[in-house]
């Protein structure tokens, strides 16, 4: 198929212009997308390690103001006296409506927060049974002030409590328990939460991570043995999420107790979701921190179910991305944490010990760039990921590239239009070439072309008109060298006609001399036989008597 030279020019126009130009924006995208990208993983890397770094130093300065408080004067006195005086309280007479009262206060305000599938008599097994546990929370969880008020347990317990509140209101702590290590009863609670007074050795909670935890240190005869426990949701907190710290208490080089404190939660968030101000930090719309413990569920919370929780379930309930069991524990309780599995590449990764930054799909099935590193923090195994979505990082350059593309489209327009102009200046007098060629071809020769251009198609215009002419001239002189040859042919074939009219009058001539010499030949044929008779006669008669015939 041919293909006329007006889009050939459009066609070269395009490959020159836009192709080179079309290349050279989409090279210059990929390696703005690459240098976004790298410089994005570098910003994610950067707060992935100071997030990791404060963490890991928050975690580490509490395990050793929990070693620090343990050894505090102030700390070994308080167990001694509360150890002593809780004891005592065990012969303490125990009115008759104190357990009916403990009991309405469990069923009525503890009871609400219970999960809906626990059983209706569940909370009943989580009442103290002992004189001294019924006292001292319906003291304490009930805010009766009077009910110990000539107890020796009430006199310690107002000595020490402000210096002790003080104390975990400074380090930001949840609450601080003193733990009398034989028989494992809590003397001592700051926040006062059903656990207060109860054993973890044989009480409700003692089976409790936190109950795990204490028997663990429990027979420790190292001073400075500090153990963790990991998240996990604890029931006498309204089953929020809680992990511990216990340290020894030693009077001397004798281990009285177990002092513990109880982390919170809140201030791990603070830090992993930069208080709310990610923007600030360089983590956009859509970027967060987050921890994720060995069972591959979140630690903190996930900064889109603290800015738009109803959004993220629904997203996640529609995506099928989490169970329903933990879809409702997230709704009601409004976190993540311990409820929302991550089962990345990042997290897989960082929980095997590794460091690295990759583009995956994350826990809300988006393409995300994750910064992912282990939490060196000890007896815990944690991980810590940034991410931020993919898009949000590249919108600019897709801004731009929507430009480019428009751009690119105006220019091509241009080029289109210039390259239309000029196919169309450089096809009129190349068609008219073209026409011309071919009338000159067909035989006329009385075609010219009246292009007046100081180019080379104008030059090209008045050779063609040159050639038409001496191609004319040619013509004449072949039509007139051929007439004369007719001429000629003409005269050629008369005295070819003359000549044989000749020949043939020469071969009647010959055919008429050849029987002339025929009968000339038999004439002499005959006078030669005569003449041979004769002499045949003559040579007899001079022999002998001739022949009756001579005679």
């Amino acid at each position: 198929m041919r293909i006329g030279i007006k889009y050939q020019i459009l066609l070269i126009f395009g490959l020159l212009s836009v192709v080179p130009l079309a290349c050279f924006m989409g090279w210059a995208y990929w390696n703005a997308q690459e240098s976004l990208r790298q410089r994005a993983f570098e910003q994610l890397k950067t707060v992935r390690e100071i997030k990791k770094r404060e963490i890991e130093w928050y975690i580490e300065k509490l395990q050793s103001q929990a070693s620090f408080f343990a050894q505090s004067l102030l700390v070994v006195e308080a167990l001694k006296a509360f150890n002593s005086t809780f004891q005592q309280l065990e012969n303490e007479i125990l009115p008759t409506d104190y357990l009916f009262n403990l009991q309405t206060y469990y069923e009525d305000e503890f009871g609400p927060r219970l999960p809906e599938t626990a059983s209706e008599d569940f909370h009943k097994k989580l009442i103290p049974k002992e004189t001294r546990n019924i006292l001292l929370q319906k003291q304490y969880l009930m805010g009766t002030k009077a009910t110990l008020k000539d107890a020796d347990y009430f006199e310690v317990h107002n000595r020490f409590h402000g210096a002790l509140t003080a104390l975990i209101q400074a380090y930001e702590l949840h609450d601080l328990f003193l733990i009398e290590d034989e028989t494992g009863f809590i003397v001592y609670s700051v926040a006062k939460e059903i656990d207060f007074a109860t054993s973890l050795l044989k009480g409700p909670h003692a089976d409790s991570h936190f109950g795990q935890l204490f028997r663990r240190i429990r027979h420790t005869g190292l001073k400075n043995e500090i153990l963790m426990s990991d998240f996990a949701r604890y029931l006498p907190s309204g089953l929020a999420p809680a992990a511990f710290i216990v340290a020894p208490i030693f009077d001397g080089s004798q281990k009285i107790g177990t002092l513990a404190l109880q982390v919170p939660l809140r201030k791990l968030d603070e830090i992993a979701t930069s208080r709310k101000a990610w923007e600030a930090e360089g983590l956009g719309k859509t970027g967060e921190t987050f921890l994720i413990g060995p069972d591959m569920r979140m630690r903190t919370d996930s900064r889109f179910m603290i800015e738009s929780p109803d959004l993220y379930l629904q997203t996640l309930r529609e995506k099928q991305l989490s169970q329903p069991a933990d879809l409702m524990a997230m709704e009601k309780y409004r976190t993540t944490v311990l409820f929302q599995e991550v089962k990345t590449p990042s997290v897989q990764k960082a929980l095997a010990g590794l460091s690295g930054t990759h583009t995956i799909s994350d826990y809300r099935g988006e393409q995300v760039l994750s910064s992912f590193a282990p939490l060196e923090i000890r007896h815990v195994k944690w991980a810590i990921c940034a991410e931020i979505d993919a898009p949000e990082i590249f919108t600019s350059i897709r801004r731009n590239a929507f430009q480019s593309i428009f751009l690119l489209l105006a220019m091509s327009l241009v080029v289109a239009m210039v390259a239309l102009f000029l196919a169309r200046t450089l096809y009129q007098p190349i068609n008219q070439l073209a026409i011309g060629t071919r009338k000159l071809g067909q035989g006329d020769y009385e075609v010219r072309l009246s292009l007046h251009r100081h180019d080379e198609l104008g030059l090209l215009a008045e050779t063609f008109n040159q050639t038409a002419q001496a191609l004319k001239a040619q013509r004449e002189e072949i039509l007139q060298k051929n007439a004369l040859l007719d001429a000629q042919k003409s005269e050629l074939a008369s005295q070819t006609e003359r000549l044989m009219t000749t020949n043939e009058e020469i071969i009647a001539i010959n055919q008429t001399l050849d029987l002339k010499v025929q009968e000339r030949t038999q004439r002499l044929q005959a006078q030669n036989e005569k003449l041979m008779e004769y002499a045949h006669f003559n040579s007899h008669r001079l022999r002998g008597p001739w022949p009756l015939s001579w005679a």
